[in-house]
């Protein structure tokens, strides 16, 4: 007579896969979470003079205003620019910036009536380095004396080297610090990759239940 061994073996193999997968989405959930807001950059919401807009009177100053507080390490305003440039390519900002919690603002001086660009760069509460550029049209009142420009970017005069004479504040979009992001993407694929191992390994080793013979 053949008998045949009580499951308890099989469905405590089954528990151990269940665990370990459960295990595993614990862990990839846990390194997800740690590498969301390494990408989670400061973004624009808000600026004078507005995307595309239209200004026809000089602003007491021009702002960039985003989700979140700016990083400003010591007040120097290191890594941010905001340049004005003209229809004639040139400079109209002073080159200096303030930096007070999400905004960044300049002075600046337009020239003749045309479109212009802005031009800046902030850095991030999360570290990085954000850039971006818009255009604007300005339109100058009766009786308004333009402003002759700079063919370079200006230094601020309070401000000795700061970052307004060192950045280009010319490239569109998003320059991030790569490194931090791939140091966290590579450890979540190991901490996975380690896990599958370990669910095999176990798998392997634990025998098959077969049918016993009296």
């Amino acid at each position: 007579m053949t008998t045949v061994r009580p499951a308890g073996g099989r469905s405590r193999a089954w528990r151990l896969v269940a665990g370990t997968a459960a295990s595993v989405a614990i862990a990839g959930g846990a390194v997800l979470g740690l590498a969301g807001p390494a990408s989670a950059h400061n973004y624009m919401t808000a600026s004078t003079p507005k995307v595309d807009g239209t200004l026809t009177s000089l602003p007491d100053a021009f702002e960039i205003t985003t989700n979140d507080k700016l990083l400003d390490i010591g007040g120097t305003g290191s890594g941010f620019a905001f340049r004005i440039v003209g229809p004639d390519k040139r400079y109209y900002e002073d080159g200096c910036v303030a930096v007070d919690g999400p905004s960044m603002t300049t002075k600046a001086a337009l020239g003749a009536s045309g479109k212009y660009e802005v031009e800046w760069q902030i850095v991030s509460a999360d570290g990085h380095t954000v850039s971006d550029e818009y255009a604007f049209t300005w339109k100058a009142p009766s009786g308004f004396t333009p402003a002759k420009g700079s063919a370079k970017p200006p230094t601020c005069a309070t401000a000795g080297s700061s970052s307004s004479s060192d950045t280009t504040g010319t490239a569109s979009g998003t320059t991030d610090s790569p490194m931090s992001d791939a140091i966290w993407i590579g450890a979540g694929g190991l901490v996975l990759v380690a896990a599958v191992v370990a669910v095999l390994l176990l798998l392997r080793r634990r025998p098959a239940p077969t049918d016993d013979d009296d």
